[in-house]
């Protein structure tokens, strides 16, 4: 993409994990990776009711990601990586009807349809996240999300796309508000679906479902 890509308007923009797919894809892929080696595993166990807290802030997650990425990915080889997550991907393709979200997916088809530009922004890696909707047969649409970088052996997170990072993220790639709708399961998107007159929550959990109405008034949709 170019350094000043043109700016799209309107467009209709849905997270990932949560809203289109069950779970966190990057989380899931990291648990694989840990549990599948005694000593990574051990030290994910030690580590995670200190690091946990931190997972609750936007402004802290990416301390503890980055470390669960690292711990995950050193020493190994870019070649063993790529075939962990190819894996990974192949796995998740065997589960597709499980992991989709059926009635967002069929909003984001019925989007396409009908011309309007489509982005999914996420909190997940941006290559995993592309590679996971391309692995469960879903329409090409732009896919941005988190960067990482590597550090120290392994693999640590460079930007962490959550809450108000991804507007910055988006406005990168050109898609800059109002958008047309905005799809999320968290009130950690609140800055995103402060910036459009259609906000959707996608079967969010009681806490984010009460915190974005309480912030909007009530004047959300909700999809089930």
């Amino acid at each position: 993409m170019s350094a000043n890509p043109a700016a799209v308007s309107g467009a209709v923009v849905f997270d990932f994990d949560g809203t289109l797919v069950r779970g966190d894809c990057v989380a899931s892929w990291l648990r694989g990776q840990l549990t599948a080696h005694p000593l990574r595993k051990l030290v994910a166990g030690l580590s995670f009711p200190v690091l946990k807290p931190a997972f609750r802030w936007w402004r802290s997650a990416w301390l503890p990601a980055s470390f669960y990425s690292w711990l995950a990915t050193v020493g190994r080889t870019p070649e063993a990586l790529a075939e962990a997550r190819e894996d990974y991907l192949r796995e998740c393709a065997a589960r597709r009807e499980a992991l989709l979200i059926a009635p967002a997916v069929a909003r984001l088809r019925a989007h396409l349809a009908a011309g309007d530009p489509v982005v999914i922004v996420t909190g997940a890696e941006a290559g995993l996240a592309r590679g996971l909707w391309s692995a469960l047969g879903q329409p090409e649409v732009p896919v941005i999300g988190s960067s990482i970088r590597p550090a120290f052996g392994g693999w640590i997170g460079a930007e962490h796309t959550i809450g108000p990072r991804k507007l910055a993220a988006l406005a990168r790639s050109g898609f800059r508000p109002p958008f047309a709708a905005v799809y999320s399961d968290s009130a950690l998107d609140l800055p995103l679906l402060c910036e459009t007159a259609r906000p959707v929550l996608v079967c969010p959990d009681a806490r984010s479902r009460k915190r974005v109405l309480r912030r909007l008034r009530g004047r959300v949709e909700e999809l089930a």
